[in-house]
């Protein structure tokens, strides 16, 4: 039977590529059901003429709907689209966003709306026109009969690809998290000793003992949690449904309290504490209330006294830029404090 650490490593990242999966899948259920629109983004807009047009009956039904026309002439109908803003109810302004105006296309007009006075050439999406605009376009005796001579929907010309754009923004982006983070969980579920925290305890030797003390630890030894994190005698442990990670306090270099001032609309509303612990092999944040992240950090200094406690902006750059100084200067203090006889 697998280590209690391993089999949590590996049962993580058997989540981690199921999770994976099944948005992959997800993704690409949803490009299917919107096979008509991505034909349409990707070869439209197709040219069309009065044939076509009269062909079509439901906009929302037919296969090529956006569309390219050239129109033997273009009126403006006089119709106009508004928006208007308010605040507390008061009126702050209006503008007109946009026009409609009758394309001849062949014997009959197509309605089209637009932002600007279309040109020879008009690109848009076909849809079904809404009641209120029929209502102001072919009202009393005469809008009757002229609707007689428009085909039964109207042209959009704006936003049609839009939607498309932030879909493919969206797919790149999930896809390169896709290669990145499902590649990773796949690599480390085919090998688990590629995980981090599983090199770790090899590293460590008696995986066995390791995990036999860290898991009762975790059962009944729990001194501090929050949000997954668990602080025992000897462990650092994090454990959610997708993730697991686990420090030994023995290794641990560097611990300091983070405050983070949260605002709204520059106003102050609160603070937010964490106890950040750096470890040989990465780091775990503990958030908490500020009493609380005291009394970790007075912990961990109880168990680990050689590592640097506090936060300055020296302190961290020696860290980050001489990582290899930093071990070896906390590595003496350990070798002093061990050397040191008891009193």
């Amino acid at each position: 039977m697998e280590p209690w650490i391993i089999r949590m490593c590996r049962e993580t990242t058997r989540r981690q590529v199921i999770a994976w999966t099944v948005l992959l899948v997800v993704g690409i259920a949803i490009l299917l059901a919107n096979g008509r629109y991505a034909t349409n983004f990707v070869l439209g807009p197709y040219k069309v003429g009065a044939k076509e047009l009269a062909q079509i009956s439901d906009p929302g039904a037919a296969r090529h709907y956006f569309i390219s026309i050239t129109p033997e002439k273009v009126m403006d109908t006089g119709v106009q689209e508004i928006t208007t803003t308010t605040r507390d109810g008061v009126k702050e302004g209006s503008r007109v966003t946009a026009g409609y105006y009758a394309a001849v296309v062949g014997d009959r007009f197509l309605i089209v709306k637009s932002e600007a006075t279309p040109s020879s050439k008009i690109d848009g999406k076909l849809a079904a026109m809404p009641a209120d605009l029929s209502n102001q376009l072919f009202s009393g005796p005469e809008g009757i009969k002229a609707q007689q001579h428009c085909y039964p929907f109207y042209l959009e010309t704006e936003g049609f690809r839009y939607p498309g754009y932030w879909g493919i923004a969206v797919g790149v982006v999930f896809l390169a998290l896709f290669f990145v983070f499902a590649r990773r969980s796949w690599m480390r579920l085919r090998d688990i000793n590629t995980h981090p925290v599983v090199r770790r305890l090899n590293q460590w030797g008696d995986p066995i003992g390791i995990s036999f003390e860290a898991e009762k630890e975790l059962t009944s030894g729990v001194r501090f949690r929050s949000q997954g994190t668990s602080i025992t005698d000897k462990f650092v442990i994090f454990k959610t449904f997708f993730a697991f990670n686990l420090f030994r306090f023995q290794d641990l270099l560097w611990a300091y309290k983070k405050v983070t001032k949260k605002s709204v609309n520059f106003v102050p509303v609160g603070k937010d504490y964490a106890a950040i612990l750096v470890f040989y092999g990465g780091s775990q944040t503990f958030t908490a209330k500020e009493k609380v992240v005291d009394e970790v950090l007075g912990f961990a200094a109880g168990k680990a006294p050689w590592a640097a406690f506090g936060f300055s902006q020296q302190l961290n750059n020696f860290f980050k830029k001489q990582t290899a100084e930093f071990c070896q200067a906390v590595e003496a203090r350990r070798k002093q404090l061990a050397e040191k006889p008891a009193t």
